[in-house]
Order: structure tokens, then C-alpha cells, then sequence
């Protein structure tokens, strides 16, 4: 049976309704459509809309009094899907309304949060599309049969410094976009009772550094257990690595001036250097399936751009570079590794929500080619990865065979009874044997056989739990000091980490499914 088309959705420039320009995904709002620019947001269930009187929000503002389909929301008229409450402020106000997807489709009576309440952090500040295991949105559209599965895929395009290193990108729900996809991929199951809330968790077993000279490498160090996971984010504008990992990375790119800057501008919290200073290698993220994603020099090195009071964006310093790689220290220090934008910059995510689990490609972001595929299920109600799918043609009869030559005699019924009986009894020996080899094995002590470069980092669990437990501390657990030394480090530059934080802790929730301690915690 055919399968509903997958729908795509642009991440481009959107022209807001103040004349300002912000990149994320093209969607509308209210009656009339008002213009909003959506960053993806895997770690919630349901979308955030900000407004208010002027525009310093990265997505644009919504006017919902301007909206003639804006129903607000109280205790005696909640729609069936249900607002997440956790993510939510004292001031925000829930309501339904209508969300234009393209020119020819919209979501009625669509639950969102719009928010009046704001953080230091402009990435907090922005309009959220939840994507999550029980995404309203994907629901919506699910419902309406407008897609074939809870299925999104992304290729989120490059954002760098000058116009030969900008593309567009795009987000197909309800399928993937073939042609986007390079080469061979991996697969991960979704992570549950992590502090990854979006569940999208990989195994990274070495970052490595192209160096500028030609050479290579790694800032793991090479022994047993010093693997890492990583959540994998769209929305978060770097790398996050554990602070010994970030002292290794300016070691092996030979930096030795003094600590780097925290940037507040719109990428908050990426390292600043003077331009003069900063890395001019790729990087190289390995993982433990052998999977490889090289991110170019030009994803990971940009100005340091800000949005001032009425929303636009000031022109950069010239002495200054940013780099997208923030150091867990401090107030962050047993976070888990986040993976954002320089990450998929080079890697195409698809997420099968029904599956449970997500695949990663290669890709090439300057690619204009489309082949939209769509995922679903088919007529039995069987999963189909309509991509992958293939059809044996069976042997036809020969030509001429009568009804007679395929009519078997009794003697051949008895003989294919007796044949089945010894042959199924058989298979019972076989399963028998293994069972009790089986049983043997393993009351001797004796166990598959695990990755030893997979192991904890301050503090996750290795294994997953197979129930589904809320993120939970467990206690501080560092792994074995780093031996790499390959420069001499100028005095003073142990000094290496960023600087310290230094405003004060932001009472409330974030958007990111935490709290924020001592600064804004993103995710």
C-alpha cells in the first residue's frame, strides 16, 4: 500500500516580521501567518513560541493578540495533547493556535508555550519545535495522516563565515532524504535514564585533529576505557568535551597563550581566541563502530557574532575568532558531552521514533539533489524501510504443466510426513544440545565478550537500563588521567581552561530539560 509522502521543511534565513533575518526552520504562526524561525528541539515533547514588545530573540517574537485563532489555554479546556508542564515558567502562557507548515498545510488548535520570561543565554531565548518520543508536533501531522511514521531526519547545512561556506538545509519528517546520505551509516538505539533527554547517545572512541601540517592526532588517550558518549543535539551551537580532553586539544594544536574567553554572543559559551591564535585544523570524531565524521575548519572557526537590544546582529570583532568547542569545567564539569551544529555539519541524523532508534550518514551540505523516501508501515502493520526494500521474484511454473503433475501420490504424502517428524526432531536435539552448553558456559563465569574502549565518564552508566528511569546524579567516577604530552606547554598555559564563571546562578527551568546551576545550562 503507498505510503503518505514525506514532508520538508526548509532551515534557512527566514525574514521575520521586523525586517530581521534568523536561520532555523520555516514554519507560521496565528491568523494571519506571522513568520518565526524554529530551532529542533529532540529534548522536548512540546514547542515554544516567545514574544513580546521588541525582537533580541534568535527566532523572532509572536504576537498572539494579533492572532485571531489564539485560544489560550486553562484548566477547563486543555486539548487532548497535553502541554509538558515541566518545561514551563510562572509567566508563560499556554494556548492553542494555528501553525503553517507550508503554503498548502497547517496544524489547527496546535498546543504551544509562548514564553515572556528570558535567561543571559540567547540559545535558551529561541523558538523550540519538539521532537521528542511524544512529540505534539510529529503527532499532529501523524494523525492527520499527513506522514507515514514519527520519523525526522536532518541535514542541517553549513553556517560559516562567508557565503561559499552558508547552505541551506532541511528537515524531513515522516522519512529521509535519500540523496542527502553518503556512503555507508550507523545505527544506535535510543538511550533511556541518561542525562541525554533527547535519547540520541553514541559511543565516540576518538576526536582527532587534522592538523594544518598534515599530520593527526588523537586527544584520547589510546588505553582501555577512554571512550566517551556524547548527546547528539541539533540545537547546541558546539562541541562540549570534558575539561582534560579540551587541556589535550590546545596542547596538540600547539596554543599556548592564555586561557580563552567565553563567548556571549550567539553562539554562548564557545572559546574565544584572537584570530591570530586560533585553530586552523579539521577534526576528525571516530566512534566506536568505526563510523568517521570529519568536520572542515570552516564550521568550527566563525566571528563571534551577538544580537544587540532590537535584534540585529553586530558586527564582529576582527581580532577575535570563536571557536565551537565549549570545555565542561566548573558548574559543568560532570555534564555528559554535547555534539551540536559542528557535528552535523558533516553528519545526516535520521530519528525513527516508533523504532527507537537513530542512524547517522555522511553528507554533503553544498548537495543539491532530493530523493525524499518515506518510512512507515506497511498493509500488515510491519515496519518498512521503504529505502532499503526489495522484492524476490519467484521461479515461475514451467510452461505446459498440468493441474495432474503437481498432485502427489499417498506414497509421497507418508514419505514427506516421516521426513518432517525426523527432521523436527532433529532441530529439538540441536536446540537441546546448545541449551545445555549454554547453561554450562555461563555457570562457569563465562560471558560475551564487551568493547573495552567503552566505559564511563564522570559518572554515566555504561550499560542501559531497560526501563525507562528519570536522569538521575550518580557518583563521581574520572577516568584514568591523560598521558598525551607531545608539546612543551609555555609557562602560564596551564591556565588552559576557559575562564571562570562569573554571573550568578538564574533561578527557574531551561528549555534543555535542566536546571540552571551557576550559569546557563543549555541543555
Amino acid at each position: 500500500c503507498p505510503l503518505s509522502p514525506p514532508v520538508e521543511l526548509a532551515i534557512r534565513n527566514v525574514s521575520l516580521p521586523n525586517s530581521l533575518l534568523r536561520r532555523g526552520v520555516a514554519l507560521s504562526a496565528g491568523t494571519p501567518p506571522q513568520s518565526l524561525a524554529f530551532a529542533i528541539a529532540p529534548f522536548r515533547n512540546d514547542s515554544y513560541i516567545y514574544n513580546g514588545p521588541i525582537s533580541p530573540w534568535p527566532g523572532g517574537v509572536f504576537d498572539e493578540r494579533s492572532s485571531t485563532t489564539w485560544e489560550r489555554i486553562t484548566n477547563g479546556n486543555a486539548p487532548e495533547a497535553k502541554l509538558d508542564s515541566s518545561g514551563t515558567l510562572p509567566n508563560d502562557l499556554l494556548g492553542t493556535d494555528r501553525l503553517g507548515i507550508n503554503t498548502t498545510f497547517s496544524v489547527e488548535n496546535f498546543p504551544v508555550t509562548i514564553v515572556q520570561s528570558q535567561t543571559p543565554d540567547p540559545n535558551l531565548n529561541v523558538n523550540l519545535l519538539g521532537l521528542d518520543i511524544n512529540s505534539s508536533f510529529l503527532n499532529a501531522l501523524y494523525s492527520a495522516k499527513a506522514i507515514a511514521s514519527k520519523t525526522w531526519s536532518l541535514a542541517l547545512g553549513w553556517q560559516g563565515a562567508d557565503s561559499s561556506h552558508q547552505t541551506d538545509g532541511s528537515l524531513v519528517l515522516g522519512g529521509y532524504d535519500a540523496a542527502q546520505t553518503n556512503g555507508s551509516n550507523t545505527t544506535y538505539p535510543f538511550s533511556q535514564g541518561t542525562p541525554c533527554t533527547g535519547q540520541l547517545v553514541i559511543t565516540v572512541s576518538d576526536i582527532v585533529l587534522n592538523l594544518r601540517n598534515g599530520t593527526s592526532a588523537g586527544i584520547l588517550p589510546p588505553s582501555a576505557g577512554s571512550a566517551i558518549r556524547a548527546c547528539v543535539n541539533p540545537h547546541a551551537p558546539w562541541l562540549s568535551l570534558p575539561s582534560e580532553y579540551f587541556l589535550n586539544f590546545l596542547a596538540l594544536s600547539g596554543y599556548a597563550g592564555n586561557a580563552p574567553r567565553r563567548s556571549r554572543g550567539i553562539n554562548y559559551y564557545g572559546a574565544i581566541f584572537n584570530a591570530d591564535e586560533i585553530y586552523d585544523g579539521d577534526i576528525t570524531i571516530k566512534l566506536s563502530s568505526g563510523f568517521e565524521v570529519k568536520i572542515p575548519n570552516h564550521q568550527l572557526v566563525i566571528p563571534n557574532y551577538a544580537i544587540d537590544t532590537q535584534g540585529s546582529i553586530t558586527e564582529p570583532d576582527s581580532t577575535v575568532r570563536e571557536l565551537l568547542i565549549s570545555s565542561l569545567q566548573n558548574a559543568t564539569q560532570n555534564h555528559m558531552p554535547m555534539f551540536g551544529r559542528p557535528f552535523l555539519s558533516s553528519a545526516y541524523l535520521l530519528v525513527d521514533q516508533d523504532q527507537k532508534e537513530f542512524t547517522i550518514w555522511n553528507y554533503d551540505p553544498t548537495s543539491t539533489d532530493r530523493k525524499l523516501v518515506p518510512i512507515g508501515a506497511d498493509c500488515s502493520g510491519g515496519p518498512d524501510f521503504a529505502a532499503s526494500s526489495t522484492t524476490t521474484d519467484s521461479e515461475p511454473p514451467e510452461s505446459g504443466a498440468s493441474s495432474d503433475s503437481k498432485t502427489m501420490s499417498t506414497g509421497s504424502i507418508a514419505g514427506a510426513v516421516v521426513g518432517s517428524l525426523v527432521g523436527l526432531a532433529l532441530i529439538i536435539f540441536l536446540i537441546f544440545r546448545y541449551y545445555r552448553r549454554h547453561r554450562r558456559l555461563s555457570h562457569h563465569g563465562q560471558s560475551v565478550e564487551k568493547d573495552p574502549r567503552v566505559s564511563v565518564f564522570h559518572g554515566y552508566k555504561a550499560e542501559l537500563q531497560a526501563e525507562n528511569r528519570a536522569p538521575q546524579e550518580l557518583p563521581l567516577e574520572q577516568d584514568p588521567p591523560s598521558s598525551l604530552q607531545p608539546y612543551e606547554m609555555a609557562a602560564g598555559s596551564g591556565r588552559g581552561l576557559l575562564e571562570e564563571d562569573r554571573w550568578s546562578s538564574v533561578a527557574g527551568k531551561d528549555r534543555g530539560g535542566g536546571m540552571v546551576k551557576g550559569r546557563a545550562e543549555m541543555f
